[in-house]
């Protein structure tokens, strides 16, 4: 079967724990080295594990069953000749995937005097006891989550026709660092909001191949799970209705067929199901169109029986352009590429002596001195109105014109909706009992990121925006710590749906680094070679969106800094400027 390359295919891991994963499993079998993969720097290798050899002690099954794991491509049929009959059976390589760095075994278990290679031949079962140090998990979907702790499975052993072979194989699949870094990598699976007006992006990591259309697919049909189910649904029907495989022709067309009746589907609930999938598979560079078929024949999604990778372009993040927002001089200004300009009408003009604002098309928020009032306007300064609190942090304005109002009073964090006329407090779980220093919402409007101080120093946390089938906000779910390798991050902002970037301490002085929210990968600083801010204690971050973005920067002497794309950081101005921020 042809590879494709790994542009075309699947998903990767992060910053972990380094690799040794393969210390005292044999490599035999032929290795053959294909196509590079596109441009990310590494190399498509298929690999053929050898099949046990006869007489094999019960260490070699146990090690020749390891190496059958890191086939390429993917098969499970050298695995399985390493199990029993009745493990064969029981064995799921589907039900998931257990990242390690580093393995040994040990046993057969002997009585003492014992000699393993005269009792192995006597002795049935016997257990062989493998120790790992794992550093993730990926779950059936394909999620993937940090471990870096040591582990042990312990293998029975028994004889099939004079041979020893493994009774209890373990759910799912046992991968090194090194086969996982080399053959996975990170896409994302989409569904809808609750009120289904918005995708929303899902982190999962799929094993490299020709199946990364059904791979991701196949994900996808599995529908939400865990905390995500209560934060998004789904149109797409079950798994059990969906065609084993997605086949991409020659002309790209990526062919996804249930067994399901669309009959009943209403025309909005249609384009949903068409959204997903589209907005799923276009992440796969062959596919250049999806082709829908249910039970009664092809799925004519707004119209269409092919549609286009580029279309339901209107259920993603809003494609407006930002801008990056400071205040200078009492004044706010609006910041574009290099050039600086007052913000038009009153805000423009006189900033009330506001120590923190958030902007955006539908308003200003500005925090007055002494962090115990915010002032509410229109983007003229018009329609004024005024909220008190305690220690109120730089607002937030999201993409349906509500502002954002986070302060603490005493040692409980409360966060408030402006909505016209009103304000409303809401339920934000544990997040109440964390010292938040700065809040962004996510492009979609489906995920808040927050830093947090506390006693261990700072960190980053992620938790869903709850919102009803009427799109109204009933309040924030609990706060989850995301890992990342990066010391003492702060400013955190959101520059993907299922990206976090922010200012960390490094060996360089304090650089931008940028952390998956699933806390799978981290870079920056040093790691990437990219462009570095010179040492000047950077305290803020601004980015702007799109593929490339401009990034601003605000120092501990309030200079403004700013870096295009494909240029070096260079400083815009050094007047004083305070609480920059983003919006549109």
């Amino acid at each position: 079967m042809k590879t494709r390359t790994v542009r075309c295919a699947v998903l990767a891991v992060g910053t972990l724990l380094a690799v040794s994963a393969c210390a005292g499993i044999p490599s035999s079998g032929p290795v053959t080295k294909v196509a590079d993969d596109g441009g990310l720097g590494e190399s498509t290798v298929r690999y053929t594990p050898a099949r046990p050899a006869e007489g094999a002690s019960p260490r070699e099954i146990v090690r020749g069953y390891l190496d059958a794991m890191l086939a390429y491509p993917a098969s499970s049929g050298t695995a399985t000749a390493f199990l029993t009959p009745a493990g064969a059976k029981e064995w799921s390589p589907s039900a998931g995937v257990r990242v390690y760095s580093s393995v040994g075994l040990a046993g057969p278990t002997l009585a003492a005097g014992e000699d393993a290679e005269t009792t192995d031949k006597a002795r049935n079962p016997v257990d062989v006891v493998t120790r790992l140090v794992e550093d993730a998990r990926l779950d059936r979907q394909g999620h993937y989550t940090r471990r870096a702790r040591p582990a042990a499975v312990t293998y029975r052993l028994e004889r099939v026709d004079s041979e020893w072979r493994i009774a209890n194989p373990q759910a799912g699949l046992l991968v090194s660092r090194k086969f996982f870094d080399d053959y996975f990598r990170p896409f994302n699976i989409y569904n809808f909001d609750r009120p289904g007006q918005r995708l929303v992006p899902d982190p999962i990591h799929v094993l490299v191949g020709d199946q990364l259309a059904t791979g991701l697919v196949t994900s996808l049909a599995r529908g939400p799970a865990g905390p995500t189910a209560a934060a998004v649904r789904t149109y797409v029907p079950p798994l059990n209705t969906l065609r084993p495989s997605v086949p991409v022709s020659a002309q790209g067309v990526a062919d996804v067929e249930f067994n399901a009746d669309f009959a009943a589907m209403s025309e909005a609930a249609e384009n949903h199901l068409s959204a997903q999938l589209v907005w799923t598979l276009r992440q796969v560079s062959d596919v250049t169109a999806v082709r829908l078929a249910g039970s009664a024949g092809v799925l004519s999604g707004g119209g269409a029986a092919v549609q286009d990778i580029t279309s339901w372009g209107g259920y993603g993040p809003s494609v407006a352009r930002g801008h990056a927002y400071a205040l200078r001089g009492d004044r706010v200004v609006q910041i574009d590429g290099d050039r600086i300009k007052r913000l038009s009408g009153a805000w423009g003009k006189d900033a009330r002596g506001a120590v923190a604002v958030g902007v955006s098309e539908d308003g200003v928020a500005g925090v007055l001195p002494g962090r115990r009032v915010v002032r509410v306007t229109d983007r003229k300064g018009g329609a004024a109105r005024t909220f008190a609190g305690a220690r109120f942090i730089t607002p937030h304005w999201d993409g349906d014109g509500h502002a954002w109002l986070v302060d603490r009073a005493g040692s409980r964090t409360r966060v408030r909706l402006v909505t016209d006329d009103q304000i409303r407090t809401l339920d934000v779980g544990n997040l109440a009992g964390l010292d938040v220093r700065t809040f962004d919402l996510s492009p979609d409007g489906s995920r808040y990121a927050v830093t947090v101080q506390g006693p261990d120093g700072s960190s980053i946390r992620i938790g869903w925006v709850r919102r009803d089938t009427q799109d109204r906000i009933l309040g924030l779910g609990d706060a989850s710590r995301v890992y990342t390798t990066a010391r003492s991050p702060r400013s955190v902002t959101w520059s993907s749906g299922t990206e976090l970037s922010y200012f960390a301490d490094s060996q360089s002085g304090r650089q931008v680094y940028t952390t998956t929210i699933d806390g799978s990968s981290t870079s920056g600083g040093l790691a990437r070679g990219g462009a570095l801010l010179p040492d000047v204690s950077a305290s803020t971050l601004a980015i702007g969106t799109g593929p490339t973005p401009d990034r601003y920067a605000v120092d501990a002497r309030d200079r403004l800094w700013f870096l295009a794309a494909g240029e070096s950081w260079r400083l815009l101005s050094d007047s004083r400027f305070t609480s920059l921020t983003y919006g549109r």
